[in-house]
């Protein structure tokens, strides 16, 4: 993707430059529209929501309905929405129980990859990929990886020339399954170690064919038998699917990893990862890190706290634009249970800023993060059952009056619009959603 020479960079837009912002020209038509529904409230408990653009506005939201009681029950549903505002039919994912990730080609093509399982049995057994038809439905399902138990994650990933990259983490083990430019994905290829059990997976785009995969694990035979010390990296180009891996991070020993993301920073990527640990004590502590890593790293790359370690953090997400702009939010908590959003942003070829504390959380909750194409961030969660967005790491917003809001998730476009969507209700939930359009904003001098 080309980069525009004149853009926004994430330090400007978080407000870190005021006489900049004064001088920019005043928004036109930004904000957020009106509450509307993906999915009719029913009478069964409802799975998290996930989103995704496609490059000409389309949009569509996977989620799904299950009976906690009932083992085996998760049904995974979509639905789309169409640059104009037109909402599709709820459509079931014919003999699935989750869509673990969707994402759109460069064209107008959505792609689920969901999880079965046997009858009787939660997810996921096996991983398959499904491309959504012109018409909305879902066409016959490609099987990329089978013999999984327990839980599972997946990412998939949109790259140049129609390609597309799948990566699926059980405590087994990693895999990966990359398509040509038509769409049909190759064999699926095992990318951990033996012996490993891993316990956090995720995957970025690097421009063009570029990819790299991360993920922590421990060492036995049981998830969460032993703290995972290590993060795990392997990259994939135009040649193929990531291969092999190689350990970039080694955290001390008696500190575990909890959760890991990884986002694009120039040709290489950045790991962020929740540090946690007993002192001698008894007392604990966690704190949330970053390091940059590839192609070209420091010969000793130093990772950076951007957290105290006196609070507890949790609902780590990173993000990052085609140029480089990064965005960072987690949930910081105090012994007692007061919960806030923290984050901060990073513009391309700077540093992190000071950590700035958003608002109040719901403690259960976990904040959802986007980045627009020009290195906009927008952060979601819900706060007293209400949906609250922040644009630009500014002032929260409440989205609707309801207070039975829980999974908020945010998504961004590339035509000025995002979505930000939440479960809403207990007895009888939905889907919601709210759209937010970008008004026209002056251009800043690099």
């Amino acid at each position: 993707m080309a980069r525009r020479s004149a853009r926004l960079p994430v330090a400007f837009l978080l407000g870190l430059v005021v006489a900049s912002l004064s001088a920019a020209a005043p928004a036109l038509a930004a904000g957020w529209g009106r509450p509307f529904q993906f999915q009719q409230a029913g009478t069964l408990d409802a799975l998290a929501p996930q989103l995704a653009f496609a490059p000409a506005g389309t949009s569509a939201a996977a989620f799904g309905t299950l009976q906690v009681d009932v083992p085996g029950s998760a049904q995974a549903e979509y639905a789309t929405r169409t640059s104009g505002g037109r909402v599709s039919s709820v459509r079931n994912v014919p003999g699935a129980s989750q869509v673990l990730a969707l994402t759109y080609d460069d064209g107008s093509q959505l792609e689920l990859l969901a999880g079965t399982s046997g009858r009787g049995q939660d997810c996921c057994s096996a991983v398959q990929a499904i491309r959504v038809g012109p018409n909305g439905a879902p066409q016959r399902p490609r099987q990329l990886v089978g013999g999984l138990t327990g839980f599972t994650e997946g990412r998939l990933l949109s790259l140049a020339g129609g390609r597309m990259l799948a990566a699926v983490a059980t405590e087994r083990g990693v895999w990966v399954s990359q398509s040509g430019g038509s769409g049909q994905f190759g064999g699926q290829r095992r990318i951990s170690g033996n012996g490993q059990v891993p316990e956090s997976m995720d995957a970025a785009w690097l421009g063009g064919a570029g990819s790299v995969v991360a993920w922590t694990a421990g060492s036995g035979n049981i998830t969460g038998a032993t703290a995972p010390r290590q993060i795990f990296v392997a990259d994939g180009s135009s040649a193929g699917a990531p291969t092999s891996a190689h350990v970039a991070v080694t955290v001390p020993s008696g500190h575990r990893i909890d959760q890991l993301a990884v986002a694009r920073r120039g040709s290489g990527a950045t790991l962020a990862w929740i540090e946690s640990w007993y002192d001698a004590r008894g007392g604990y502590h966690s704190r949330v890190e970053v390091v940059d890593i590839g192609p070209n790293p420091p010969s000793h790359p130093s990772p950076r706290a951007l957290s105290p370690d006196g609070r507890i953090a949790s609902g780590l997400s990173l993000t990052a634009d085609p140029a480089g702009d990064q965005g960072i939010v987690w949930e910081s908590c105090t012994t007692a249970g007061s919960c806030t959003v923290q984050g901060a942003g990073r513009p391309a070829g700077g540093s992190f800023s000071q950590t700035k504390t958003l608002g109040a959380i719901d403690p259960t909750g976990q904040p959802s993060l986007a980045i627009s194409p020009s290195g906009q961030l927008i952060v979601g969660w819900a706060q007293g059952g209400h949906p609250v967005a922040s644009v630009g790491f500014g002032t929260p917003k409440v989205l609707s009056a309801t207070t039975y809001a829980y999974a908020v998730t945010v998504a961004y476009g590339p035509k000025r619009v995002a979505l930000e969507a939440w479960d809403q209700g207990t007895l009888n939930p939905s889907l919601v959603a709210a759209a937010y359009a970008a008004g026209s904003v002056g251009s800043a001098a690099r």
